[in-house]
């Protein structure tokens, strides 16, 4: 009960200050909204928006495909598009761009209020850390000018808010062909083509030096084919390797013939086995063999015959150890000689591999000098070509600057004005009707405001409600006022 009576006795109160100054509060409420709505009238402006869109174009180079599962269509995928959109959005709104379209159209005729307030401005009373118009003027425009990129798409919208259509339209017109020079500018390949021309006379000067040398290097060496000259070494050195295999297959072979004749063992007897060595001399051994044989035949017969003791027996073997012990001393002769003959023999086989080895380590060598020399050659051979290959190069990028640099001078890049800024036919702010709204409001405020603090300055009484309220004392009586 004590809340709702405090409320309504702060709304009474309330309501009781206004009533009692409604006329302060309507005479006040009537000046500042007049006072509003004639400045509003005299000074506000509707403001228009002047828009251009610009498209940025970007090559196969700054795109690349990634394959799809079952062989499906490539996604293109362009990692930096974002960040050159916003370089090309940084480019537009840089101070340079903004104060070379102001002086282009002029300070006056775009914001001619900063130069007729700097005109009835004293003197005496400007300060040294005062802007000047001019960068008032590039402050404004920065506030005025915004750069955004449309979602999905490679195309950047420009616009430009003022109070002139006209102007608004002239302003980002100005500036989009400012920043497409400047675009060129920055992008353009100009002075490239000196620098390429004084690279090619470099390399034609090294190219001279490279053919000098290799002249020079195929003299000295008196090379005429290397390939050729390989192919015949090769070719000898597999001759000499088949031919030492064969000789070492001698040496083994005649090895094993003395190793075997230095084994012979004699029998107790004083006879001993050769071997076909002792076939060096058949015209005299062979007589002796077919003596014996038949000497042991007929001691065969006569045993048939007769006993053991007998003398024909006895005679007969007489003369089979004579003929024994003769083919013996023959066959050790001829052994002997055989042995010394094959010595002799390993002798020259050994001396025939030595040569043979000799012969191979210098074809050898010789390989290995043709193998160093090409090397050196064919080094000689690629720098050369990397040197002609370098001056084709730089040929080709002198074609392309000139390209470039015509390109440039017909305004050819990558970005292009797909709808340049026409002059706005309906204002995007309505100030007026604005400024209306507000020099109303403040009326109200200033008459209410003004009641309110009259009302909290009084220090008098005017009721007992309020000696009541202020002293928290009984009111006896009152005295009416005298009309």
């Amino acid at each position: 009960m004590e809340n709702n009576s405090v409320d309504q006795g702060n709304l009474r109160d309330l309501l009781s200050v206004i009533f009692k100054h409604k006329v302060k509060i309507g005479i006040i409420f009537l000046v500042v909204s007049v006072i509003g709505i004639a400045v509003s009238f005299l000074v506000s402006q509707d403001v228009y928006e002047a828009t251009a869109k610009i498209l940025v174009k970007f090559g196969r180079e700054n795109v690349y495909t990634v394959p799809t599962a079952g062989g499906g269509s490539p996604v293109i995928i362009d990692s930096a598009r974002e960040q050159r959109m916003n370089s090309e959005m940084q480019l537009l709104q840089t101070r340079n761009l903004s104060e070379k379209v102001i002086r282009k159209i002029g300070l006056e005729k775009i914001y001619p209020r900063l130069v007729k307030s700097e005109v009835s401005s004293s003197p005496s009373r400007t300060s040294a850390k005062k802007l000047s118009p001019f960068e008032k003027a590039v402050l404004l425009f920065g506030k005025s000018l915004t750069v955004a990129d449309i979602k999905r798409s490679d195309i950047i919208e420009v616009n430009f808010q003022h109070e002139n259509p006209v102007i608004a339209a002239d302003v980002v017109n100005n500036l989009v062909d400012t920043y497409m020079d400047e675009h060129i500018k920055i992008y353009g390949a100009s002075g490239l083509q000196n620098v390429f021309e004084d690279r090619m006379k470099l390399l034609e000067r090294k190219m001279n030096q490279d053919r000098n040398e290799l002249d020079a290097f195929r003299r000295q060496n008196n090379i005429s084919s290397l390939q050729e000259q390989k192919t015949l070494l090769l070719k000898q050195i597999s001759d000499q390797e088949t031919e030492l295999s064969k000789t070492r297959s001698e040496i083994n072979e005649n090895l094993g013939k003395l190793h075997a004749m230095e084994d012979k063992s004699y029998s107790p007897a004083g006879e001993v086995t050769l071997g076909q060595e002792t076939d060096i001399n058949p015209n005299a051994i062979s007589p002796i063999r077919t003596k014996l044989a038949e000497l042991q035949l007929k001691e065969k017969d006569l045993l048939n015959r007769y006993t053991e003791e007998s003398i024909a027996v006895a005679n007969v073997r007489k003369e089979i150890k004579a003929a024994k012990e003769l083919l013996a001393k023959e066959e050790r002769t001829y052994h002997d000689k055989a042995v010394i003959t094959t010595n002799q023999t390993l002798k020259a086989i050994g001396n025939k591999e030595e040569n043979q080895r000799r012969d191979l380590a210098r074809y050898q060598q010789e390989l290995n000098r043709l193998n160093n020399l090409e090397m050196q050659y064919t080094g000689l051979e690629q720098q050369l070509k990397r040197d002609e290959e370098s001056y084709q190069l730089y040929g080709k990028k002198i074609d392309e600057a000139k390209m470039s640099d015509a390109m440039d001078v017909q305004k050819i890049v990558n970005v292009s004005v797909v709808q340049p800024a026409l002059r706005p036919i309906t204002p995007i702010k309505k100030l007026l009707m604005r400024n209306i709204g507000l020099s109303i409001f403040f009326g109200l405020f200033a008459g209410f405001g003004a009641a309110f603090v009259l009302e909290f300055l009084r220090h008098t009484f005017k009721n007992r409600e309020d000696i009541e309220k202020h002293l928290g004392l009984p009111v006896l009586a009152s005295i009416p006022e005298r009309e």
